[in-house]
């Protein structure tokens, strides 16, 4: 059976609450799947407070924190997301429930089959193709990525760079989704933006 590809949109962490509110309900409108709160300057009371009124747009079972894993627990929302600077997914698993998600961000095989070792749902790896949040830093591409997808049994989201006219390449790499950032956050469209993404995977799953 033929997956329906994810589209996870990524906060920037440079707009207010009421400027995420609104581009989450018009992403959510245009096919977003999930959104990660990735809000690293915020506090754990902001974080929740954010989570809290985003549940009010979306539904709580899109919504994934990023580090803040006791955010994630109190919410009881999708899951969390951790970076190389939060807990481990053991100890994630601690005071998760067992049906939310733990992600880990990834930029290599070898990262990828220990995070895949530890437990988690899902890996983000990244960033694939040329990124503005990542000036200087050569894109890791799709080989890697297509080594990846086809050692681990646990899906894998592409991230960094990605267009609706070039994620047909991440998902020909065998992933289960993509994440995007200013594509969608900075559009002046937001549900435009969303619908052409969400178009561009649909048209791409037979893929996978």
């Amino acid at each position: 059976m033929t997956r329906t590809p994810e589209l996870h949109v990524i906060t920037s962490g440079r707009q207010s609450l009421d400027e995420v509110l609104a581009m989450a309900e018009a992403a959510y409108a245009g096919g977003m799947d999930y959104l990660h709160v990735r809000e690293k300057q915020r506090t754990a009371r902001e974080c929740m407070d954010w989570t809290i009124a985003l549940s009010n747009v979306l539904p709580k079972g899109c919504l994934i924190i990023n580090d803040r894993v006791d955010v994630a627990a109190a919410a009881g929302c999708r899951g969390a997301h951790l970076a190389y600077h939060s807990l481990t997914p053991a100890e994630a698993r601690l005071v998760l429930r067992d049906e939310q998600w733990i992600g880990r961000s990834v930029h290599s095989l070898a990262e990828a089959e220990q995070a895949a070792g530890e437990g988690v749902s899902y890996v983000l790896y990244g960033h694939v193709f040329a990124s503005g949040s990542k000036p200087g830093i050569p894109p890791r591409g799709t080989e890697e990525l297509a080594r990846i997808t086809a050692r681990l049994k646990i899906p894998v989201i592409g991230i960094g760079g990605i267009t609706p006219e070039n994620a047909s390449q991440v998902l020909g790499a065998g992933c289960s989704g993509i994440g995007v950032l200013s594509g969608i956050t900075d559009a002046q469209d937001v549900k435009q933006a969303a619908r052409a993404y969400r178009e561009a995977l649909d048209s791409g799953k037979g893929r996978m």
